[in-house]
């Protein structure tokens, strides 16, 4: 093959895969408006009709909705960076700050956003969604990134004179670009769907707002317009920061690996039981003080004071006065404590069985896609339109599809904590040493002993920082597949409770899911210290 046949071949590998995917979606997509989801599927020409005639009516909405989202992507990230480096020389200080921030994934949009539409005005609550939507998974990656880097390179920094600062600026910073990027892009699609939610909930303007005025309206069309609209901007998002990385910052075309966490981290996992068994009572005590400081001055700042913040003093007694009654979903009156509780466990088990099923799925995709190319350019257009799909423009058609209850529940959150898993893990692998895969290729390895004894054992932090995400993130896909599809959990009945402006009821579930998402954290930490401490 001549030199000049080879630039075309290598062109057209990169142009089919996608140019063949979008053709299976629109056939699959046809397939199904002329089946039984006619109603809430149109034809791939009756959309396209409809989003040339709606030309116009894109490019405001859209400005506004992505002024939101870059808002909240900046500040968002600029908190998580912040966080990450000034708590790094503080090793407790930055666990609780990591712990804490949980909060900000955790805390429950369809609970959270009312409020922010009654307490701001403007875009406010857009940004601040968009913001809460990115901060966590920023600061994971940021405090991976800047772990993860060569003890041998610190110490020789330290041992020439160098301050903290130096090893932050000469060694960890540029260690960290790769990791930074991706949390970066993974915290992309998620600004934008922040926005898009704040403005479905109380917005005058934006794609959100379009949004519920095309359902409101039935026009089916100019919802899936809109939804490919959304889709499409998140996809420009999330390809565009690894190029503008790339032509800025040259060398993180060869990423390093992130497994040097170890190196600094397992010094603490190691030590004796009763020492860890100490640090994990402290952490605690601290986390729950750190929640509880948070929730009160939050309740002291929030605009519209009592008639709409909840301090811990007001929820408590709520709770604990046994004449108090709720309104359920199901129109009954019911004790609050007890029936806050059973929605829990009903949200926790939805959580976990769509947590488990999005990881296994990530895994073997991110598997896949490494050791064939080809698929990846196939699954990476379509896991960005899923993951930036407005959830409330797709909760509806699941319902229908798989009905209203588990199977659709699991489908959402899967969906959801499929796409952090898989980009965290496939660039850990795509980050593997060269000389790591020639020395197995020399040994005679198969494809089967590379992929179990060094692609999955070198990413195997980028899983553990991705399931810390997803874990919390799943309790928060769960509540809003219960409001929009089963009408049972806590998603449901927080929902009834802000209809009903039973403040202490919402302000009280926000902060047991916050509690139950920090638990699921610590349980992810504590797996991760275990199977690192396993690699030694």
């Amino acid at each position: 093959m001549n030199a000049s046949a080879r630039p075309l071949k290598a062109r057209l590998q990169q142009i089919v895969p996608p140019l063949l995917t979008l053709v299976v979606v629109i056939v699959v997509w046809q397939a199904m408006s002329l089946g039984g989801f006619g109603s809430l599927v149109p034809s791939p020409g009756e959309v396209l009709g409809q989003m040339r005639d709606d030309a116009d009516y894109y490019g405001p909405n859209a400005t506004v909705t992505m002024s939101s989202a870059l808002q909240g992507y900046v500040w968002g990230n600029g908190i998580a960076i912040a966080l990450a480096l000034c708590t790094l020389p503080f090793p407790r200080v930055q666990a609780l700050f990591e712990r804490v921030a949980v909060g900000a994934i955790a805390l429950p949009l369809i609970a959270v956003a009312p409020l922010l539409a009654i307490a701001f005005r403007g875009n406010i609550p857009s940004v601040i969604l968009a913001a809460q939507a990115v901060v966590f998974t920023t600061l994971v990656a940021a405090i991976l990134g800047l772990s993860g880097v060569d003890k041998t390179s610190v110490d020789v920094v330290r041992a020439s004179g160098g301050s903290e600062w130096t090893v932050i600026r000469k060694v960890r910073l540029p260690a960290a670009i790769p990791s930074f990027v991706a949390g970066l892009q993974v915290a992309a699609p998620s600004a934008i769907l922040g926005a898009i939610i704040g403005e479905y909930m109380g917005g005058s303007e934006g794609l959100g707002v379009a949004m519920i005025q095309a359902q409101g309206a039935f026009d089916i069309p100019r919802a899936w317009g809109l939804a490919i609209v959304t889709s499409l901007l998140a996809a420009v998002a999330f390809l565009a920061l690894p190029l503008i990385s790339q032509t800025i910052l040259p060398w993180t075309r060869s990423m390093d690996t992130v497994l040097g966490a170890r190196a600094e981290r397992l010094g603490r996992r190691n030590s004796r039981l009763p020492a860890r068994v100490g640090r994990g009572v402290l952490a605690t005590v601290g986390t729950l003080a750190g929640v509880v400081a948070c929730w009160w001055l939050l309740a002291l700042v929030v605009p519209g004071g009592s008639a709409v913040a909840r301090g811990p003093a007001d929820v408590v007694p709520y709770f604990l006065n046994g004449d108090t009654q709720l309104v359920t979903a199901s129109g009954d009156a019911e004790d609050p404590l007890p029936y806050m509780f059973s929605s829990l466990l009903q949200t926790i088990g939805d959580a976990g069985i769509g947590f488990l099923v999005g990881l296994v799925l990530a895994v073997a995709m991110a598997v896949v896609a490494h050791e064939f190319p080809v698929i990846e350019r196939v699954l990476m257009p379509i896991s960005i339109a899923l993951r930036s799909i407005p959830i409330v423009a797709a909760m509806p058609l699941l319902a229908l599809m798989f009905g209203r209850g588990i199977v659709a529940v699991t489908v959402l959150i899967a969906v959801m904590t499929f796409f952090p898993i898989l980009v965290n893990v496939l660039l850990a692998m795509r980050a593997v040493p060269r000389s790591a895969n020639d020395l197995l290729t020399a040994v005679g390895a198969g494809r089967r002993h590379r992929i179990t004894k060094l692609l999955i054992p070198y990413a195997l932090p980028a899983l553990l920082a991705s399931v810390k995400i997803a874990l919390p993130l799943s309790i928060g896909a769960a509540m809003v597949a219960e409001w929009l599809a089963t009408g049972y959990g806590l998603g449901a009945s927080m929902t009834v409770a802000a209809t009903l402006s039973d403040y202490n009821f919402v302000w009280g579930g926000v902060a047991i899911v916050l509690l139950a998402s920090l638990l699921a954290y610590r349980l992810a930490g504590a797996l991760e210290d275990t199977a690192l401490s396993r690699l030694e």
